[in-house]
């Protein structure tokens, strides 16, 4: 069969390559891509909805896998779905789960999914009087998309009223902040929990664990993640049936009876583990990134017979088989660079998550190959003069794989070792 994959990020990547492995497989073709991914797939410069139900069509593919959320809550399944397209990934109306962050909290409360304390404010002022009156650390949230970067985790108040400042009037995520939840900050132990579901059956996927923070001891501003590694010492069945009769079954059962539809595809559950609750932090409606490139390369299931049960409605029919070598990924990133405007030198950008420069050679992939290392290619471009250049925060994830994590980590952190580029910059200890 052929194989559509849309997304253009590391997690694009890691779901086109998870395809090109699959024996069902014939072709991939991913929309947009990227030039790192274009090395091993081929990749087609659709990015808009018409223009990927066009290449669909003219393809003649078999099936349509969706990577990130922005197609996903503009409807995209929907318009591949009239076509008789096989897609998979949630309709326009089941992407508000990640959509609105205060859509997924109310239903949350209301059918009893544990959550942290929260309000919903769509004003500054209400939201700062709100921070003054608790009497505890907050997270401050975006409702809309912010590419995972839309929640302020907050030390104090002075943080807090900042964080709705930031996001609600100077706007830094736009329309994402004209509503905010405001939540009590919780301490335990942070995991990434991902399923398949047919609507009916859910399939827990390995569980990952993602570091959000920029800088090594989990210090500086949220990203979309710098790293991540699976297995994680709390996989297995226990913690599988504690979130899946706690969040995931319920969730999926009520939202289903809140709107009347199912909700078929990924659901990635952000949860804190406080003693035995798994809390709900946050619910999206796809693969993460870096979760998919560390959990991906662990499944043994051809990606097509799954996608095809979760299309199907037959989900259960068949058990998903994963292997337990140990990955982990470490995010190499644009850092502090000079900016420079006609020639002149001004100033410098900070690096991601904040401003970063673009278009600086990368050098050294080429000298890696080891089979236990695989790059799966973000923010790159290619240019005439300079071959494969930056084009991103996050340029490239260098996955390791081991017996051990440890071994895992070594083989990551010696190849990112020989990869160069202006103001590269990745923590030192995923994994750690």
């Amino acid at each position: 069969m052929k194989v559509l994959v849309v997304d253009s990020g590391g997690r694009g990547h890691a779901i086109a390559w998870q395809f090109k492995n699959d024996p069902n497989v014939k072709e991939v073709i991913c929309a947009p891509g990227n030039a790192g991914i274009a090395l091993e797939i081929r990749c087609r410069n659709a990015k808009k909805s018409e223009e990927i139900i066009d290449l669909a069509k003219s393809e003649k593919v078999d099936l349509v896998f969706i990577g990130p959320e922005s197609p996903l809550t503009n409807g995209i399944v929907d318009l591949l779905n009239s076509e008789d397209m096989p897609v998979v990934g949630p309709v326009k109306k089941a992407s508000i789960l990640e959509g609105s962050k205060a859509y997924t909290k109310l239903l949350c409360r209301e059918i009893g999914v544990p959550v942290a304390e929260f309000e919903v404010f769509d004003g500054p002022e209400a939201a700062k009087d709100y921070i003054e009156y608790v009497k505890y650390p907050v997270v401050v949230k975006a409702d809309g998309l912010a590419q995972g970067k839309g929640s302020i985790v907050c030390t104090d108040k002075q943080e807090a009223h900042q964080a709705v400042t930031q996001l609600m009037i100077e706007k830094i995520f736009g329309d994402a902040g004209n509503k905010v939840v405001i939540e009590k900050r919780l301490y335990g132990k942070e995991i990434s929990f991902f399923v398949f579901t047919d609507g009916e059956t859910i399939v827990p996927m390995p569980v990952a664990q993602d570091y959000k923070r920029a800088y090594d001891n989990d210090e500086g501003l949220n990203t979309g993640g710098m790293g991540a590694y699976s297995p994680h010492s709390l996989e297995g069945g226990e913690l599988n049936k504690l979130v899946s009769e706690k969040v995931a079954r319920p969730l999926i059962q009520g939202f289903s009876e809140k709107e009347g539809i199912p909700y078929k595809g990924v659901l990635y559950l952000g949860l804190m583990l406080v003693e035995e609750t798994p809390y709900l932090l946050e619910a999206n409606v796809r693969l993460g990134d870096p979760e998919a490139e560390v959990i991906l390369p662990r499944l043994k299931t051809p990606m097509s017979d799954i996608s095809f049960q979760i299309i199907n409605g037959v989900l259960s029919e068949r058990e998903v088989e994963w292997n337990q070598d140990y990955y982990c990924d470490v995010v190499a990133a644009a850092g502090r660079t000079k900016q420079f405007r006609n020639g002149k030198s001004k100033g410098w950008y900070s690096g991601y998550p904040a401003r970063y420069g673009k278009g600086y050679p990368i050098s050294g992939i080429e000298d890696i190959n080891d089979p236990d290392c695989k790059i799966f290619f973000a923010g790159v471009s290619i240019s005439e003069k300079k071959g494969l250049v930056t084009d991103g925060g996050r340029v490239l994830h260098v996955v390791g794989r081991g017996r051990t994590l440890q071994e895992a980590r070594a083989v990551a952190y010696r190849n990112i070792a020989k990869i160069h580029f202006e103001g590269i910059r990745y923590r030192t200890d995923i994994g750690k």
